[in-house]
This record gives structure tokens, C-alpha cells and sequence, in this order.
């Protein structure tokens, strides 16, 4: 049984702000459904305020000295959904090109499984300057996308900048995972 310690640690405000990231996604994608320039532009207000959340649960966490081992996992799959989701949702709708979003998708599922493993040896794989930029990027190209469709194509450019970051990132975390003195 845990201790009142333990169990109140989860619910930091960095982690706290990580659920309430993955509960905006339900009403980020109903509103990008509805097709309704009005309500796509809520669904980027909220989409913003997500990605807020993403910068602000990991400084808080840091300077506040409330990193949790949950807070660890949650915060990445917390993003990972985030932005898969809402690509994907965006792809369906042809806002962005789903080649663009299957390997944004895909690298992602290729990086956290790597991790996975990793994790489950004890070593631990942080994220890079790359691919946090990429995060920012991508989150930056998608509110640029869902804010109007008069900034759909500076968003689809941000997003393709941001997918060459993602595979550059993507090379640069499997190339460290895979040096002799961690795999061997």
C-alpha cells in the first residue's frame, strides 16, 4: 500500500497538466470535425493552450523540484498523442498530406519504442535539442493550420520543417542508441 507521500506526488501540477493535455483531445477533435472555420479556430485556441502545457509542466517540474516517475512517461505520451491525434485528424480532413503525417506518426512510434527498451535496461534517453525543437515546430505548424485557412500554407511549412527535424532527431537518437558502450 502506498503512503499519503507517494500517492500525492502523482498529482503534481507538471503532471496534472499533462492529463489536462490528453482530456483537450476529445474536444480538440470534435471541433476540427465539424468543419466550421469558427470552431476550428476554438479547436486552435485549445490546441494552443495544449502545447503551453507542454512548455510549462517540464519547467515547472524542474524548478519546482516535482519530477515524478510518472511525470517521466506521461508528459512524452501526453505530446506523442497530442500531436499524432490531431495530424491524423488533420490528414483525414486534408488539411495536411497524410505521407507527411504516417512518417511524423511512425518515427515517433520507432523513437518511444527505443526508449521503451532502453528504459526497461535502466539507461534513459532524453529528449534532444532537435527533437524538441520539432515539437515546438510541429506544434507551431498545426495552430498555424487549424487558426485559418489563410495561414494553412505557412503552417504546411512549419510542418515540413518540422518533419526534417523529426528525421534528423530520429537518426541522431538511434545512432546514440545503438553505440557500442550502450548496446554492448
Amino acid at each position: 500500500m502506498k503512503s499519503r507521500d507517494e500517492t500525492t506526488s502523482v498529482w503534481t501540477l507538471p503532471n496534472r497538466l499533462s492529463l489536462v493535455r490528453i482530456l483537450f483531445i476529445p474536444a480538440i477533435l470534435y471541433l476540427i470535425s465539424t468543419q466550421s472555420d469558427r470552431l476550428r479556430f476554438v479547436s486552435c485556441v485549445l490546441f494552443v493552450i495544449a502545447g503551453i502545457t507542454d512548455g510549462l509542466d517540464g519547467l515547472i517540474a524542474r524548478r519546482m523540484s516535482l519530477k515524478t516517475k510518472l511525470g517521466v512517461y506521461l508528459d512524452p505520451i501526453a505530446d506523442k498523442l497530442l500531436i499524432s491525434t490531431v495530424l491524423i485528424t488533420l490528414s483525414y480532413y486534408r488539411l495536411v498530406p497524410l505521407w507527411i503525417t504516417v512518417v511524423m506518426v511512425s518515427r515517433e512510434f520507432v523513437i518511444n519504442g527505443l526508449r521503451s527498451f532502453y528504459a526497461g535496461e535502466g539507461i534513459t534517453i532524453y529528449p534532444s535539442f532537435a527533437g524538441k525543437l520539432k515539437t515546438t515546430l510541429q506544434t507551431v505548424g498545426i495552430a498555424f493550420v487549424l487558426f485559418s485557412q489563410s495561414f494553412q500554407m505557412p503552417g504546411l511549412v512549419i510542418i515540413y520543417v518540422s518533419l526534417c527535424l523529426s528525421l534528423y532527431s530520429a537518426y541522431r537518437y538511434i545512432h546514440a542508441m545503438f553505440r557500442p558502450e550502450i548496446s554492448g
